[in-house]
């Protein structure tokens, strides 16, 4: 009975253990990175040279780190973490003036599935500004 019920722990293990690293899991690749993709109102779209994406309440998005991926009026920011719900975005002027920065909800999918995130990689979250 000792050797079944081992058998059996070890068996849900290692199934366990294979749906976080097998290539159809949700889990599977930690090495594709993260973005916030910030669209940008119509009024603002010929002005913004870069946008900057921080993560938490309290960051300040630098010029520095702003990106200048941009197709039609989405940003798209690489980030290195997915944590908060919370963030802030500047938009960057062709001068380097910060033309808007704000507070904004993060809301994570998974690159793969569009589902809420569960694992600590491969996600992205759409920001709209108005």
């Amino acid at each position: 009975m000792r050797t079944l019920v081992t058998a059996t722990i070890g068996v849900g293990l290692a199934l366990a253990l294979a749906g976080c690293s097998s290539p159809g899991s949700a889990c599977a690749d930690y090495g594709q990175g993260n973005a916030v993709n910030v669209v940008v109102p119509g009024h603002l779209a010929d002005a913004v040279e870069s946008v900057a994406v921080c993560i938490g309440t309290d960051c300040t998005p630098e010029q520095e780190s702003a990106t200048s991926e941009v197709e039609g009026a989405t940003w798209t920011v690489p980030i290195e973490q997915t944590q908060d719900e919370r963030g802030r975005v500047a938009l960057f002027g062709v001068d380097g003036a910060r033309l808007d920065e704000r507070g904004v909800e993060l809301a994570w999918t998974d690159y793969g599935f569009g589902a809420p995130l569960q694992c600590r990689g491969s996600g992205v979250a759409e920001v709209r500004l108005d």
